[in-house]
């Protein structure tokens, strides 16, 4: 097997596709790993920013290498005509790109409901016998990590539309998610992944031995209550022990999610590797926190919330590791996400431009006077003059009464 990693423009139709030089969360396609069967695929690629991509010889077309002489051309990446937008020159790539998008999305608003139903009756499970269904979590870890391999930024983009107050077993599942896409971006093995992705579902467990009055954290607890809510984390360890769970990696991530990690990133094997998963799940635990309100404060983007992690951590370089690579998997602005324009537009992202992750394509839904537009319009803030048009913030779709997914399809009409 010989894998060969070219630029996009030597991407050919009939060579087999195996990676790319961007996490698949930017991305729409349904699979990580085919044979690139048509030029609209390679332009959907290009459309999602990605520069260079790896090829398996051994499963379809190699590189031709031609012998260069002087006289010969350089070839060089396709550019774009100065003012034009990638539809202009591509005109099938976006209409394809929305279509996939809104397709994924819908598969992962419905599968996502499937999985947070399997987990209620878990944890509904846990209160009733005092066990835990690892068995269950198992399976339901391992059937949630080859969808979100597929499909990351739709997975990404449900958790967006959840309520702001979310239960027991949807924050679960969206540590759970989200741990599983950083992890995968950090190339982890499939077996790690599973670990970390049982260990980050079932990661508050242990409240289920407590008050119900408790499940809602809040900073105002009084110190008994406090302390109380404090040691989830070890009544999550004896549940999973009591249930005969001997994954030694699960349980060190379930008693240490809520401590501080020491160490190095780098640490190779043992109680140092357990610290660094540990890290990551207690790093996203915040994160869902501080989106969803949970510890008192007010709900916050995702753009608000990475941004006070990365204070709360700017002093201690092991941690801010982690958000790094929070802040990387997802992006500046990923695709799905609504923004706001400064002249007060509304659009949806519908794709990252290469090298330019702050400047992606819209599908504008709203002018600036707040109507709606129909169709959306195009447009792409890569080709802006400067001091054009440029993304404020982002922006609760269901708060703007927006559909995604229907804003998608209009694209594709």
């Amino acid at each position: 097997m010989a894998h060969r990693t070219i630029p996009l423009s030597d991407l050919k139709v009939g060579m087999y596709l195996i990676g790319v030089d961007r996490s698949w969360l930017h991305t729409p396609f349904l699979r990580h790993k085919f044979e690139i069967n048509a030029q609209s695929e390679i332009d959907t690629l290009r459309a999602s920013g990605i520069a260079q991509v790896t090829i398996d010889t051994g499963r379809g077309l190699d590189v031709a290498v031609p012998e260069v002489t002087p006289s010969d051309p350089v070839p060089v990446c396709e550019a774009q005509p100065e003012g034009s937008s990638l539809s202009a020159t591509h005109p099938v790539s976006l209409e394809r790109t929305a279509v996939m998008l809104a397709d994924n999305l819908a598969l992962a608003k419905q599968r996502r409901t499937e999985w947070i139903n399997r987990l209620n009756h878990i944890f509904d499970g846990t209160r009733a016998t005092g066990l835990v269904s690892y068995a269950e979590a198992r399976q339901l870890v391992d059937e949630m990590i080859g969808f979100i391999f597929e499909r990351q930024a739709a997975c990404y983009a449900v958790m967006g539309l959840r309520e702001q107050d979310p239960t027991l077993h949807e924050h679960g599942l969206t540590v759970c998610t989200l741990s599983v896409i950083i992890g995968q971006a950090l190339s982890y093995p499939r077996d790690v992944l599973q670990h970390v992705g049982v260990a980050a579902l079932l990661h508050d467990v242990g409240l289920v031995r407590l008050p119900k009055n408790l499940l809602k954290h809040t900073k105002a607890m009084p110190p008994a209550q406090q302390a109380l809510y404090d040691s989830h984390p070890a009544q999550g360890l004896v549940l999973l022990e009591k249930s005969g769970v001997r994954d030694a990696e699960v349980l060190s991530i379930v008693k240490h999610h809520h401590a501080a990690p020491t160490g190095s990133v780098g640490t190779e094997g043992g109680a140092g590797q357990d610290w660094a998963y540990a890290a990551l799940v207690w790093i996203v635990d915040q994160y869902d926190e501080l989106l969803t309100g949970q510890t008192g404060g007010p709900p916050l983007s995702s753009n608000q919330a990475m941004t006070q992690l990365y204070q709360r951590y700017r002093d201690q370089p092991y941690l801010l590791d982690h958000v790094s690579y929070l802040i990387r998997a997802i992006g500046v602005f990923p695709l799905y996400s609504l923004v706001a324009l400064k002249s007060g537009e509304v659009g949806v992202v519908g794709s990252i431009t290469p090298g330019k992750a702050h400047l992606p394509i819209l599908f504008l839904c709203r002018d600036a006077k707040g109507r709606s537009c129909a169709p959306p319009q195009e447009l792409d803030l890569a080709q802006e003059p400067e001091g054009g048009r440029s993304i404020h913030d982002i922006r609760d779709p269901r708060r703007e009464g927006i559909d995604v997914e229907a804003i998608l399809r209009q694209v594709a009409a």
